[in-house]
Formats: structure tokens, C-alpha cells, sequence
């Protein structure tokens, strides 16, 4: 039973693995269950016995490329002292992770337009709200604290740490990966978080 559950776990992962590679190349649209099955040597019924569709396909890839930081960020973030120093830590953490996994690279590119993502909008949508919404959260609690700038709302901050997230992955894959994400994308981001933190007030 548990050489089954494996096996089942595996052809499960080999679909979400070929469907990725197939997805980026032609585009979801242009994608068939059928062409993911024979990517992934499997039959059309096994593609069809652990996804009832395109749409439960991509929503599995999804889920499974999530970084786990995220969910930690959201249940530090009503407590956090210092927001912007967990922002830091976590952003360190996602982006080895993301530099280290090719699996996230080609989701991301597949979330943020970096290929025709057709029929794909809502997620794109609800993944954006949902990243600005944590986001907001993490500002407003650092407005609480006294450690953001008094030069920008939380609103602001915000959707400065979004384009500073979106644009920095997208340079980078848009790129060829011509710069080290962890490495240079890093020192950008803690460059950006300084200009975020509040400066103590001098005498």
C-alpha cells in the first residue's frame, strides 16, 4: 500500500513537472491534458485521475510552488516588532529558494506574463491581492511601531515592496539569470528596506 501511495505521489509530481515545462514553452492555451500526458509518459487517464482539469492542474502547480516563508509571514505579521527586519530575513530565505528551484522559476513566469498565461487571470489576480494584502498588513504594523518612514503610508510602502519584488524576479529571469539572486537581488532589497525604516531622530 504505501509502494502504491508513492508511486501515485510520483506520477502525480511527473505531471505537474511536465505541464510547467509544456506551459512556459507553448503556453496554457496551447497546451492539451493529452500532450502533458505523453510529456510526462503517462496515459490521458492517469492525467485525468489526479487533475479533473486544466484549471485543477494549474491550481495544484501552484499550491505545491508556494514558499513556505509566505504562511510564516502571515502569522508573524500581527505581532511582528520589527516587520521590516522579518521582511529581510523571510526575502533571503524565498529568493535562495526561488535561484535554487527551477520548478518556482518557471511558475512565477507562468503567474507574471512573462509568457500568454490564457484563461489564467484569476489566479494571477487573486496571488497579487493576496501578496499586497500581507504586505499592507506588514506597513501598517511597522506604522504601529514607529519603525516606517513618515515619508510614505503604509499603502505606499506597500506597493513599493511589490514592485521592488515583481520587477527584481522578473529582471532576473527576463535577464537569462545575469545576476545572482540571492546575491546582488539581496543587497537591492536591503537597500530598498533601509529606505523604508524610519531614522531615529539625531540629539
Amino acid at each position: 500500500m504505501r509502494r502504491c501511495k508513492a508511486d501515485a505521489e510520483q506520477t502525480r509530481s511527473s505531471i505537474m513537472d511536465a505541464a510547467e515545462r509544456m506551459f512556459v514553452k507553448n503556453g496554457v492555451g496551447q497546451t492539451s491534458l493529452e500532450q502533458i500526458a505523453r510529456a510526462a509518459g503517462v496515459t490521458r487517464g492517469a492525467v485525468y485521475w489526479h487533475f479533473k482539469d486544466k484549471a485543477d492542474l494549474l491550481q495544484a502547480m501552484y499550491e505545491r510552488n508556494k514558499p513556505p516563508q509566505v504562511e510564516l509571514l502571515r502569522m508573524a505579521a500581527p505581532c511582528s516588532d520589527d516587520p521590516l527586519t522579518l521582511l529581510e530575513t523571510t526575502n533571503a530565505e524565498i529568493l535562495a529558494l526561488i535561484e535554487s528551484d527551477e520548478g518556482r522559476q518557471r511558475m512565477f513566469a507562468l503567474l507574471c506574463n512573462h509568457i500568454p498565461v490564457e484563461g489564467n487571470a484569476h489566479r494571477q489576480e487573486a496571488m497579487n491581492t493576496a501578496m499586497y494584502q500581507l504586505l499592507l498588513q506588514l506597513m501598517e504594523r511597522a506604522r504601529e511601531t514607529d519603525t516606517l518612514t513618515d515619508s510614505l503610508t503604509p499603502h505606499e510602502a506597500a506597493v513599493s515592496l511589490m514592485i521592488m519584488s515583481n520587477g527584481l524576479l522578473s529582471e532576473w529571469l527576463r535577464s537569462g539569470k545575469a545576476f545572482g539572486l540571492t546575491d546582488l537581488g539581496m543587497r537591492l532589497v536591503r537597500r530598498h528596506l533601509e529606505t523604508l525604516r524610519k531614522r531615529p531622530r539625531a540629539g
